[in-house]
């Protein structure tokens, strides 16, 4: 086929010439006629064939999509990746045409020159586009899947690749020489190469080491104090991260320096629903007393506190020489530390679990996981896991084959991620999140809540009292809260601490707090 239509081109040609030199005209100017007329047919061939191969590729592209149920193969659309392939075939008709336009030789090696360049670099934008659709595929697939993994870094050191390919092609097709000699010589330029591409390469280890070792992921919510920031990653590409600070900035920190640097990370805090509570209280030394009835009295309202009191007592009227020296009385901060950690523990959220509990039998000591209501495990697990269940020689119900149990449940468990040991039944629920603009569901799992509450039942709890300073006795609370949300965990630390602030009163402590007076003394002193 193009045999017959270089064949008429090339009769078409010498017609031109032969009319033209009939008509008078010299044959110089007969021969630059055909060479204008030519270029205007070369050009209007060129102008209707693009149109015809981007249509057929539109056509094409867009039938195989529309009868796929997929949406991924929807980015090729989006991101046009086959329409600079229409480009293509005016350059094949210039690079075969043109010496019917132009009779210099060497313009016309040229011109099939830059044909070769312009055919390299529609490859090469085809590419890129392709890499772009491919990113994006995987980042909708990645968001449906709940996982927050960046593939940009990995899809910008493919177009650093392709680019370097097609400008190597290039280069030796514009200086006649083998790739493999230009290879040579950028061998021996690779010191040069190293220094131009030096922050690209320590930029792409860096996104390596952070994504194989799961430092940091896009929406991460991240702290950097030594750059100033503090908020939300919304772009990890090769050279660089882009984070959102609360204040609606965005900050560009360099990829390499999150490897070299220190950073908190606080996606864990937010996946596990779990936040910390960290602060101290100090309270004046002087403030600090045995108690006796009467304060006993006074705090009786408070009743979590009855059983250890109870208890305290009955160690303390023992007489028992072996109660440990620190035990002999109760003191009001002792009380006061005591009603922090129960009033926290009586505010638990509590989720159904299964956790193992030592029981005495006649071989010894075992650990079993004990069933409270039957009723109730049957209805979580089904009828037919009523298998598991069986009673030991103390009468109570329990799981045995525990494993097999868990195995037979599938992922209608979830396990404890601090205490392997502990399981906690969830059911099924759908979410639905954002997914390139278009609202996608995705699965989700539930933990069934046995009772509501504002704190994290396995989380660390500790209620302590630490070194005494000049500006008081710190007692130190430590614990976890459900609320993770910066605002609404603001809000509720407030609300906890100034309870704490109230009663601290009834327990006749005061907060430790340095008056005019000696704020005047320690002035003196400095100056």
């Amino acid at each position: 086929m193009s045999k017959i239509f270089f064949d008429l081109f090339k009769d078409f040609s010498d017609y031109l010439i032969a009319t033209f030199m009939r008509w008078g005209i010299s044959e110089d100017w007969a021969i630059i006629f055909k060479g204008i007329i030519n270029m205007l047919i070369i050009a209007i061939i060129c102008f209707i064939s693009y149109f015809i191969t981007k249509l057929i590729i539109n056509r094409v592209v867009h039938t195989i999509v529309t009868k796929t149920e997929n949406k991924y193969d929807d980015e090729l659309v989006k991101h046009k990746v086959l329409i600079p392939l229409s480009h293509m075939v005016p350059a094949a008709i210039i690079y075969y045409l043109i010496q019917f336009a132009i009779t210099d030789s060497d313009w016309v090696k040229h011109i099939r020159t830059a044909c070769y360049v312009y055919n390299i670099f529609s490859v090469m934008m085809t590419v890129l586009k392709a890499l772009n659709a491919a990113n994006d595929i995987l980042d909708s697939i990645m968001r449906q899947k709940r996982r927050k993994m960046s593939f940009k870094g990995y899809a910008q050191v493919a177009k650093i690749i392709t680019i370097l390919i097609c400008l190597i092609l290039t280069i030796s097709i514009i200086l006649g020489k083998s790739p493999d000699a230009l290879l040579t010589g950028l061998a021996g330029m690779s010191a040069v190469l190293m220094l131009v591409f030096k922050d690209s390469i320590s930029g792409f280890v860096a996104s390596i080491q952070l994504s194989t070792m799961n430092m940091i992921k896009k929406d991460d919510w991240i702290t950097m104090s030594s750059r100033n920031v503090e908020g939300h990653v919304v772009d990890i590409n090769l050279t660089t991260v882009k984070v959102r600070n609360f204040d609606n900035s965005i900050v560009t920190v360099p990829t390499a320096s999150l490897m070299s640097e220190s950073f908190i990370n606080w996606s864990n805090m937010q996946e596990t629903k779990a936040r910390r509570i960290k602060r101290t209280l100090l309270f004046d030394a002087e403030s600090i007393k045995a108690v006796d009835d009467e304060f006993l009295k006074k705090i009786s309202k408070y009743t979590i506190l009855n059983n250890y009191i109870k208890e305290r007592q009955e160690k303390i009227g023992s007489g028992d020489p072996s109660i440990e020296f620190d035990k002999m009385e109760m003191s009001n901060i002792e009380l006061f530390r005591q009603y922090v950690e129960q009033y926290i523990r009586a505010n638990f959220q509590v989720f159904k679990k299964y956790k193992p509990t030592l029981v005495k039998t006649k071989k010894g000591t075992r650990e079993e996981y004990l069933v409270n209501n039957k009723e109730e495990f049957l209805k979580i697990n089904g009828p037919q896991s009523e298998i598991f269940l069986d009673t030991n020689e103390n009468g109570d119900l329990y799981i045995k084959d525990f494993a097999k149990f868990i195995k037979s449940r599938g992922h209608k468990v979830e396990i404890d991620r601090k205490d392997p040991k502990i399981y906690y039944p969830v059911t099924y629920g759908l979410d639905y999140d954002f997914v390139n603009n278009e609202l996608m569901p995705h699965s989700v799992f539930n933990r069934i809540l046995e009772k509501e509450g504002i704190f994290v039942e396995n989380g660390h709890l500790m209620v302590r009292q630490m070194q005494p300073t000049a500006t008081g006795i710190p007692i130190e609370i430590y614990a976890f809260t459900k609320i993770t949300e910066w605002g609404a965990f603001e809000k509720i630390q407030s609300a906890f601490f100034e309870h704490l602030f109230t009663v601290a009163k009834d327990f006749d402590l005061k907060i430790f707090q340095l008056s005019p007076e000696d704020y005047r003394a320690a002035a003196a002193l400095h100056y």
